[in-house]
């Protein structure tokens, strides 16, 4: 009988995951300057990462992934929120930025105003309830686990991994940092 065997990319993303859970759950032990500088290691590492996975392993699935709801809520909005505010206590100043490539954008005659936070915390979500959901799940679930991930990645999750690295890299280089 033939198992399912995970790829490469569906463990690499999976241990990719839970290092970030750790480090989001850990924020509040960074400088800033120390927490954008390892978020700038991990958005790129999600990115590429997610571009390589194959939601079937060597099985052909649809392309674009599709939702199968493996991937469970496992985070309560309550949860949810304290990591939002912790997250918006370690960027403090560096949270909020203007960002003209925002949907509502087109109704606005200024740029919309941003929470670096807000969009660390949507992967945080997505990793937390990967990481959570894989933990419990038999190897079998994996292909749909998988396949709900890369349709998040297509849908939004790309984009807000893309959003947060350019305004972590931003303020990384560019804030005049109080080291405490």
């Amino acid at each position: 009988m033939d198992t399912y065997k995970p790829s490469p990319s569906a463990i690499a993303i999976t241990a990719l995951a839970v290092e970030y859970v750790r480090l989001v759950n850990n924020a509040g032990e960074y400088t800033p300057r120390n927490f954008l500088r390892e978020i700038l290691r991990y958005m790129p590492r999600f990115y590429i990462t997610l571009c390589d996975l194959k939601p079937y392993g060597d099985l052909e699935p649809d392309a674009e992934g599709e939702n199968t709801d493996a991937i469970l809520d496992q985070l309560s909005e309550e949860a949810r929120a304290e990591v939002k505010r912790s997250l918006e206590a370690v960027l403090g100043e560096y949270d909020t930025y203007l960002d003209t490539h925002v949907e509502d954008m087109q109704y606005s005659d200024t740029p919309v105003a941003v929470s670096l936070a807000e969009q660390l915390t949507e992967v945080y979500e997505v990793m937390a309830d990967l990481a959570a959901t894989v933990e419990d799940a038999p190897t079998e679930a994996l292909p749909d686990i998988m396949s709900d991930l890369l349709f998040y990645f297509n849908d939004y999750l790309n984009e807000t991994i893309c959003a947060a690295l350019k305004a972590a890299n931003y303020a990384y280089h560019h804030a005049d940092f109080e080291e405490y």
